[in-house]
C-alpha cells in the first residue's frame, strides 16, 4: 500500500479563530438576548431610563433604544446585526426601535428552547415566517381607520414613553394639526421640520406651528422689526465691498487716495441696496457678511436684515416662501423675492432673539421649539417629537393604526394559537412559541409599570375573547379598551418592526460557523492581538 504523504490543507491565516456548530448560534443567541434584556425595561411610559458615560465622561441619560445601542457600540458581531436593524428601523420609521430589539431578542430566546428541544434550525425559519405573515394578517383585520383624532391617539401613545411630560395630549394635538395642514397624501418631509432646544421653561412653552424661525437677531435697531406682508430676499452673496476685493492690494498713498477709495466702497454698497430696494425686498435674509457701512444702508431703506443665516435655514426659507437663493444681488429681480403674511423678532429666552416668519406663501415647514426646565428635558422631549412625527406620518400615509398596550401582540399570539393546530408536525411548535415570544412585550410593559406579569397576561387573554382592542393602560394598571383609551401605534411601522425582528433573528439562527481572521501587522507598528469578536 503506497504511503500517503499529502500534506494538510490550510485554510484560515494563522492566528483566526473560529466557533462552530450550536455553540457559534448559541453565543449569538445570548448577546441577542442580553441586549434584548437592557432594553426591555425602557419600554413604554412607566420604562426606566439608561445612563450612558462615554470614554471622557460625558453622560447621557436616555431612555430611547436606539441611542443606547449607538452610544455603547458593541463589538458582537451578532449584536452588530441588530444594532442595523435598529438603525434602519431609526432611519425609516424614527420610531419603535426599541420593541424591535425586544422582540428579536424574545424570538431567540424561544428559538433556543426549539434547539433544546430537537427543532432544526430550517424548521424554526420555516415557522417563524409563517408565524410572521400570520401576524400581519392579524394586524390587517384589528386595523383601526385614522382620522385626526385617531392620529392625535398615534402622537400621544408615542410620546408617552420618552419621560413625563404633563402636556402631552396638547403637544400632540398641535403636532398633527400642523403635519394635516403639511401635505395629507405625501410623505412628511424631515428636512422641513426644524426642532431648536432652548431650555429654561416648562414643556407647556414648546411650540409647534407652521413657520419658519431663524435664531438670528434684526442686525441693526432702528430697522423694522415687525413687517407684515413681507417680500423676502435670500442671498448667498456678502454685502461687503472689502470682501469682494480680499484677494486684491489696494496701495493708497495720500489721504486723497484713501478718501476716494471710502467714497467709492460706499457708492457700491448703495448700488447693492439700491437693487434689492428695486426689486421690492422688505425683508433680507444672507448667508454672508453684511458690513456696518451695509448695515447702515439696509437700514436707511427700511429693510428688515438678517446675517450669517445657517444654508439649512435659507433652504426652509426658500421653501415655505417661494423665494430663490440669489447668488448675485446684481441680478435680483422682483421674480425671486418670496412671500409671507407676517415677520418679526421675538425674545424666546433672556435676551435671546428669534427672527419668526409666519403665514407663508406655501405649506409644508414646520417649525418646533422645544422647551424644558433642563438640557435632559429638552433631549427627551426632543426625541419624543421626532418618535411622534414618524409615526404620524406613517399612519397619515396608510390612514390605519393599531391598538397599543399589547392589545395587538395579544390578539396575533391568540390566532397563532389556533393556527398552530393546522400543523402536525414540529412547526406547529415554532408557531406557538412564536406566540409566547409576543406575549413578552406587554409582559415588560407590566413589569415597567409594576404589575404582576401573570395576572396581566391572564386577564389580557380573557379580556381578548370579547375584543381584540383589549390591552393593558400603564398609566391606570387596568385592563381596558385601548381605542377608548386613546392608546394606538401606527400600524405601518408595527408591522415593521414585526417583520425585521424575525428576519434578523432567522438571518442569526442561520450562522452555525463564526470565523474572526488576524489582523496585518501595520506598516512601522507592533502586530496588535487578535480582538475577541464575541465580547459584548
Amino acid at each position: 500500500m503506497p504511503e500517503n504523504n499529502q500534506q494538510p490543507l490550510i485554510i484560515l491565516a494563522d492566528g483566526s479563530t473560529t466557533m462552530s456548530g450550536s455553540q457559534a448560534t448559541r453565543n449569538n443567541i445570548l448577546a441577542a438576548k442580553t441586549l434584548s434584556e437592557v432594553l426591555k425595561t425602557t419600554l413604554g411610559p412607566r420604562g426606566m431610563d439608561k445612563m450612558l458615560i462615554n470614554t471622557i465622561g460625558d453622560v447621557k441619560i436616555t431612555n430611547d433604544g436606539y441611542t443606547v445601542l449607538k452610544e455603547t457600540e458593541p463589538d458582537h458581531p451578532a449584536a452588530k446585526m441588530i444594532v442595523d436593524l435598529a438603525k434602519a428601523q431609526e432611519e425609516e420609521y424614527v420610531d419603535g426601535t426599541t420593541t424591535a430589539v425586544v422582540l428579536t431578542g424574545e424570538i431567540l430566546k424561544q428559538a433556543e428552547k426549539l434547539l433544546d428541544d430537537g427543532v432544526s434550525v430550517s424548521l424554526i425559519v420555516k415557522g417563524f415566517q409563517d408565524a410572521t405573515d400570520k401576524t400581519l394578517e392579524v394586524y390587517d383585520q384589528i386595523a383601526i381607520e385614522t382620522s385626526k383624532d385617531e392620529l392625535i391617539d398615534v402622537a400621544a401613545t408615542s410620546m408617552s414613553g420618552k419621560g413625563s411630560f404633563q402636556n402631552i395630549r396638547e403637544m400632540a394635538t398641535d403636532l398633527v394639526e400642523a403635519l394635516l395642514d403639511v401635505d395629507e397624501e405625501a410623505m412628511i418631509d424631515p428636512d422641513n421640520i426644524k426642532i431648536r432646544k432652548i431650555h429654561g421653561a416648562s414643556s407647556e412653552s414648546t411650540e409647534i406651528t407652521e413657520s419658519v424661525t431663524v435664531d438670528k437677531e434684526v442686525l441693526e435697531v432702528e430697522m423694522p422689526h415687525d413687517v407684515k406682508d413681507a417680500k423676502i430676499a435670500l442671498l448667498e452673496y456678502p454685502i461687503d465691498a472689502r470682501e469682494l476685493q480680499n484677494d486684491a492690494k489696494i496701495k493708497l498713498t495720500t489721504p486723497f487716495e484713501y478718501q476716494s477709495y471710502l467714497d467709492k466702497e460706499s457708492e457700491m454698497l448703495q448700488e447693492e441696496v439700491q437693487a434689492l430696494v428695486d426689486a421690492g425686498v422688505t425683508v433680507l435674509f444672507n448667508n454672508k457678511k453684511i458690513s456696518d457701512l451695509g448695515q447702515h444702508y439696509l437700514e436707511k431703506a427700511g429693510i428688515m436684515a438678517a446675517k450669517r443665516v445657517k444654508a439649512g435655514d435659507l433652504e426652509r426659507l426658500s421653501h415655505a416662501t417661494g423665494a430663490n437663493i440669489v447668488n448675485n444681488i446684481h441680478e435680483i429681480t422682483s421674480d425671486d423675492l418670496g412671500e409671507a403674511g407676517h415677520v418679526y423678532e421675538r425674545e424666546v429666552y433672556e435676551d435671546r432673539e428669534y427672527i419668526f416668519v409666519e403665514e407663508c406663501k406655501n405649506p409644508g415647514v414646520l417649525n418646533i421649539i422645544v422647551r424644558g426646565t433642563t438640557k435632559l428635558m429638552t433631549d427627551e422631549l426632543e426625541q419624543a417629537i421626532n418618535d411622534a412625527i414618524g409615526a404620524v406620518a406613517r399612519a397619515i400615509k396608510e390612514k390605519k393604526a393599531l391598538p397599543g398596550g399589547g392589545a395587538a401582540d395579544i390578539a396575533a399570539a391568540k390566532e397563532l394559537s389556533n393556527y398552530a393546530n393546522q400543523f402536525t408536525d414540529k412547526e406547529q411548535l415554532v408557531i406557538l412559541a412564536y406566540a409566547e415570544a409576543l406575549k413578552e412585550l406587554p409582559a415588560a410593559l407590566a413589569k415597567n409599570a409594576g404589575l404582576d406579569i401573570i395576572d396581566v397576561k391572564t386577564d389580557l387573554l380573557a379580556a381578548q375573547e370579547d375584543s381584540p382592542y383589549m390591552g393593558i393602560n400603564v398609566l391606570t394598571g387596568e385592563v381596558s379598551d385601548m381605542k377608548a383609551d386613546g392608546v394606538l401605534d401606527s400600524k405601518n411601522s408595527k408591522a415593521a418592526i414585526t417583520e425585521a425582528a424575525t428576519t434578523i433573528a432567522e438571518e442569526i439562527l442561520r450562522i452555525d460557523d463564526v470565523v474572526a481572521t488576524k489582523h496585518e501587522t501595520p506598516v512601522g507598528g507592533d502586530m496588535p492581538g487578535t480582538p475577541n469578536p464575541y465580547a459584548m
